[in-house]
């Protein structure tokens, strides 16, 4: 069953402040800055966790970030927060394996849909007829 939670993480890269609202786990979440992975194992070594007791909302600060347990608040307005482990934190909102790529045909093309042999004439006869809206 995934986990949803809002969460407040701070970027490695550009230490910008990322607020999820609603992010649940197996999703990537990407900064709104600098485009880097959020979520990774790297965060164990770099950040510190906490957990809002009133609302639950999550946050995973780089450790050189002062939030005081008693004093900081939360966006709820409370100041009680638990310690949470990064590491299962982490874990638990790494997205899935994907699935294995064997069976997807290596000329089928992304772009483009299939032929379709109800069209008669050139594409560019449908710009060509005058739908009389000119008139």
């Amino acid at each position: 069953m995934p986990i949803e939670k809002p969460l407040l993480i701070e970027c490695r890269a550009c230490g910008i402040e990322n607020l999820l609202a609603d992010m649940i786990s197996g999703n990537t979440a990407i900064c709104n800055q600098c485009r880097e992975d959020l979520i990774n194992p790297d965060l164990i070594n770099s950040h510190i966790g906490h957990s809002c007791n009133e609302c639950g909302m999550a946050f995973l600060l780089k450790k050189d970030t002062g939030l005081v347990v008693g004093e900081s608040e939360c966006q709820c307005g409370s100041s009680n927060f638990s310690p949470i482990e990064v590491d299962k934190f982490v874990s638990d909102f790494q997205p899935s394996k994907p699935e294995d790529s064997s069976d997807i045909d290596n000329d089928f093309d992304w772009c483009r849909p299939a032929p379709d042999e109800q069209l008669e004439g050139d594409y560019n006869n449908i710009f060509d007829d005058d739908p009389g809206f000119a008139k």
